[in-house]
């Protein structure tokens, strides 16, 4: 339920901004130009936590990003542009405004084409291709920070270690 709708317009006619409350979540649409009258940032805030979602001119989600406050903070997920809403790009994790987890980018068939692990900031592992053995390898970029990485990805690193 849209609770409190407000439009502001430009003066410039190319934009409008309507922001409304929608039971706890406060919803802001930008509109550029008026003709299409199309959508091309949708933010949500609730509990502190800003989701921004960006469009193309035709209507396509090309991305979506998380802050807390004015900082990153969760999962930037980008698409395909001719597949989106159904193909990632790319996604990666951000904490306080660092990459701290997995950062993943796909080719357009959805297969990982690379995998990297982040720790406040820091590359801290690579996932490469299987070898002949279909064992994983796994190169450690950054020793030190092996300990700052998130639990799931620690525990996921010293399970792939133990089955190789």
């Amino acid at each position: 339920m849209k609770e409190n709708c407000k439009t502001t317009n430009y003066p410039s006619k190319n934009v409008a901004t309507q922001t409304y409350q929608d039971g706890d979540t406060f919803v802001t649409k930008h509109y550029y130009d008026q003709k299409d009258a199309y959508v091309r940032e949708l933010i949500y805030l609730k509990d502190g936590i800003k989701e921004i979602k960006h469009y193309t001119v035709n209507g396509v989600l090309a991305k979506m990003e998380h802050f807390a406050g004015d900082v990153r903070h969760g999962v930037e997920v980008k698409y395909f542009i001719p597949k989106a809403n159904s193909s990632v790009k790319s996604s990666k994790t951000y904490e306080n405004g660092k990459l701290h987890g997995e950062s993943l980018t796909y080719n357009e068939n959805d297969l990982i084409i690379k995998h990297e692990v982040f720790a406040l900031g820091k590359l801290v592992l690579k996932y490469l291709p299987k070898d002949a053995n279909n064992k994983i390898n796994i190169q450690i970029l950054d020793e030190e920070n092996l300990v700052n990485l998130p639990k799931a990805e620690y525990e996921k690193l010293q399970l792939a270690l133990q089955n190789n």
